[in-house]
């Protein structure tokens, strides 16, 4: 899979562990990395945290790299402009979007990226022990969504009269309300969860 992988570069030095392994998964998984600017441009970022880089050339970059992409992972351990923006680029292309934060780290503030409510957006928090899990789950779905498919279902008159009555009184259509349903037992069905994380293993 096409992916793009954000990070700020501020603190760089002090997250990179983080970053380089969350890369380094990616990459052992097979999944392309649209602009690998980290293993491109890390080291040198690295040893150079202060110098000036071409703005106009790295937004560019990322724009088109974010294009290319079938999903987007973006570390946000420390919000920032520069990462927002790739956010929110990313869901109005309508890219799945998985949002990573450190739970341990409580140094920076929450910032409005939680209060979006998008189904493309997903966010996370997470450790050095249950990163990969968050990930290929992330990318089970992902994969899943690329291949929408529409289907017949056969209800019975109750079922029916249910749906009219909750299009009106929650304002959703019925449509919406029965995938409502089934992500709410997604969320809850951990059989589901591990064959979703072994076929994208596989």
């Amino acid at each position: 899979m096409k992916i793009w992988f954000g990070a700020t570069t501020f603190h760089y030095n002090e997250y990179k562990k983080y970053y380089l392994m969350i890369r380094q998964h990616l990459l052992d998984e097979g999944h392309v990395l649209t602009d690998d600017w980290i293993g491109s441009y890390g080291k040198w970022i690295e040893e150079n945290p202060n110098s000036k880089r071409d703005i106009r050339e790295i937004y560019n970059s990322v724009i088109k790299a974010v294009q290319e992409a079938g999903v987007s992972i973006i570390e946000f351990t420390v919000p920032n402009f520069s990462t927002s923006h790739q956010i929110t680029h990313s869901i109005q292309l309508k890219k799945p979007t998985l949002v990573l934060r450190l739970k341990r780290d409580n140094t920076f503030p929450d910032s409005y990226i939680e209060a979006i409510n998008s189904p493309y957006l997903s966010v996370k928090f997470y450790n050095e022990l249950n990163y990969k899990e968050i990930i290929d789950e992330f990318l089970g779905y992902s994969a899943l969504e690329e291949g929408n498919n529409r289907y017949n279902i056969v209800l019975s008159k109750k079922q029916k009269y249910y749906l009219d009555w909750a299009e009106n009184r929650y304002e959703k259509s019925r449509s919406k309300i029965i995938r409502d349903l089934v992500d709410n037992n997604i969320e809850t069905d951990s059989s589901f969860k591990i064959y979703i994380k072994d076929s994208q293993q596989n």
